[in-house]
């Protein structure tokens, strides 16, 4: 019979421990690049100078 004591791990140990670093990771991944994305379109940007007008209003004040 084979004795277990605290240095031995086991396979599902560390199945286990890479199963929750890589969730870890995920989460602090998603986390950061959220934030970045919320802050980077939070800045105050015209909305006009993002818009493309419509052919006919270029062509308004020709006809005046």
């Amino acid at each position: 019979m084979q004795t277990y004591n605290s240095t031995q791990t086991s396979t599902l140990d560390r199945v286990l421990g890479i199963s929750l670093a890589a969730f870890s990771m995920f989460v602090v991944g998603y986390t950061a690049s959220r934030a970045l994305l919320i802050q980077s379109t939070s800045q105050n940007v015209p909305v006009e100078s993002t818009v493309t007008p419509h052919q006919a209003s270029m062509w308004n004040a020709l006809g005046r």
